[in-house]
């Protein structure tokens, strides 16, 4: 059974994490391929947020991000198609730096979505915004656990067992905070 990965609507913050800046235009972090293309790192992300707060621990964009302890928990579910550049993320209001964190390429863009059953606007030809999702599974390479949707590649796929750990270490999403699953059809 898999799962969308998606930014919790319910987390209610009111700190923006915004992208870096001035990033090449060939560095992209939703297209499935490993990157190779020279950047400054750490990659600079910025915030509202000062000294003190909680920052979110995911954050799905174009330029997704992860905590160092998230990525463990994907890591330690099984999930090896992943490239990481290190990330810090830097108040704009004080100056202050959290250095744990990652952006996240996801290796791999899957076509499994089943259009006959799932309902859809069509973006552009071979691009679609779903309002029910429908996967077909036998399309998914066995033992993939974590993937982007071709059909829609902002969608972060992740199959039951990677949610499921991430949901047994932190229950009240105390520590982990940011992430939710979105359900799918299969």
């Amino acid at each position: 059974m898999y799962f969308t990965l998606i930014n919790d609507l319910k987390y209610a913050s009111p700190f923006v994490i915004n992208e870096p800046d001035n990033l090449p235009v060939e560095f992209d972090l939703m297209s499935g391929v490993e990157m190779n293309v020279p950047v400054s790192l750490p990659l600079v992300y910025t915030t509202n947020a000062k000294k003190g707060d909680a920052l979110r621990a995911f954050l799905k964009g174009s330029n997704t991000l992860v905590s160092a302890e998230f990525l463990d928990l994907l890591k330690k579910a099984g999930v090896t198609n992943l490239q990481t550049f290190p990330a810090v993320i830097k108040s704009t209001e004080d100056g202050y730096v959290w250095d744990n964190y990652f952006g996240l390429n996801i290796l791999g863009v899957i076509e499994c979505a089943d259009l006959g059953k799932s309902t859809y606007d069509e973006i552009m030809p071979g691009h679609y915004s779903f309002d029910e999702l429908v996967i077909d599974t036998v399309k998914i390479p066995d033992g993939l656990l974590m993937f982007r949707l071709k059909e829609h590649v902002p969608t972060i796929i992740i199959h039951r067992s990677v949610g499921r750990l991430i949901k047994d270490y932190d229950p009240e999403k105390k520590s982990l905070s940011g992430w939710s699953v979105g359900k799918i059809i299969q």
